[in-house]
């Protein structure tokens, strides 16, 4: 079956959604070898993946996954695709915790770096998080503290049968573009910052055969795969069966315009320093660009229509020590 499929797609031919099901539920069932994956991953890179195709093995990779169960209602996901470059401290991450200290639930996907300087679950050891933390934990903290974090490699065992093909590659595969697509906690919000142009229709198109309640997915016109200090933020809103473009500026959220070099970081441990320096009253771009997508998470889950007003919630949860302390709690509640 595989080696048909292989044979298909580098002919140059796409696949339907229900194929792309099949042979993907063959790859994660650790049915297919090392250089079958490797050929299969080829071919769909070069061929370039289509929505259906990407819909269909997130389907899969939905099916395998662990679940993260919670009673909570309007969870938020704020991961991404990576992939910009820019070289950026982690601001989804600290975005998140802005969102949860902001009474949004929050569940955050991610995992250690594999093309940027410092993921999520780095930057996250380095705030005494741990990621790695098991199911009844994270379940705890979510429904505790309104925040999890849902770390890859534990909840989506079946990764482990790609993984040697993964690392074989040179190119990026359509796994980098899944993880946005997979919550754990089954998230009906997403904000989604991608770091290529191409990958805004995309996703959103995916998500929408997927079912969503609410995705936005973001790309700031500067590269950056966030919503952007710097100049004009496109953005792809799903909801439903509607899909619309909008353009955002820092300036729609009540913020200043500002350059991207003060947001650069050398690696988790720099990362982690700006995050604790902007939940502990620091000022300036850094803590801008943090309240603006925070601010865009809590307009994706409609705590107000106005981002100036989302923008507002979000500075708030900084200036008086809730995203502070929320984190110290998460620190502390997911340990060993």
């Amino acid at each position: 079956m595989i080696d048909d499929i292989i044979t298909r797609v580098t002919a140059g031919h796409d696949l339907s959604m229900q194929e792309m099901s099949d042979i993907m539920g063959v790859v994660m069932e650790g049915n297919c070898t090392e250089s079958q994956i490797t050929s299969l991953l080829t071919a769909l890179h070069e061929k370039g993946e289509t929505v259906q195709e990407v819909a269909g093995a997130a389907a899969v990779m939905r099916d395998h996954m662990t679940r993260i169960r919670t009673s909570r209602t309007g969870v938020v996901d704020t991961c991404g695709t990576g992939g910009d470059g820019s070289g950026t401290f982690n601001v989804s991450t600290a975005a998140a915790l802005v969102a949860a200290a902001a009474d949004v639930p929050v569940a955050k996907h991610g995992n250690r770096a594999i093309t940027s300087k410092t993921g999520s679950a780095d930057v996250l050891v380095e705030l005494g998080v741990n990621v790695d933390a098991d199911v009844q934990q994270v379940e705890a903290c979510l429904e505790k503290l309104g925040i999890c974090f849902c770390f890859a490699p534990r909840l989506h065992q079946s990764m482990k049968h790609v993984a040697a093909a993964r690392r074989k590659l040179s190119v990026p595969t359509i796994f980098n573009l899944l993880g946005p697509l997979c919550n754990p906690a089954g998230a009906r919000f997403q904000l989604i910052g991608v770091g290529k142009p191409q990958l805004r229709p995309l996703l959103a198109k995916a998500l929408q055969l997927l079912g969503t309640e609410r995705a936005v997915v973001v790309r700031g016109q500067d590269g950056l795969d966030e919503v952007t200090l710097n100049g004009p933020t496109d953005v792809t809103v799903v909801a439903g069966d509607h899909v619309s473009e909008h353009t955002w500026t820092a300036e729609d959220f009540g913020l200043p315009a500002a350059g991207r070099e003060s947001l650069l970081a050398d690696g988790p441990h720099d990362s982690a320093e700006m995050i604790r320096s902007i939940l502990n009253g620091a000022t300036g771009p850094p803590r801008d660009v943090v309240v603006l997508n925070a601010a865009a998470a809590l307009w994706t889950v409609g705590r107000s229509e106005s981002p100036s007003e989302c923008a507002k919630l979000a500075a708030d949860a900084i200036d008086n020590g809730s995203a502070r302390e929320l984190l110290q709690q998460l620190a502390q509640m997911s340990g060993p």
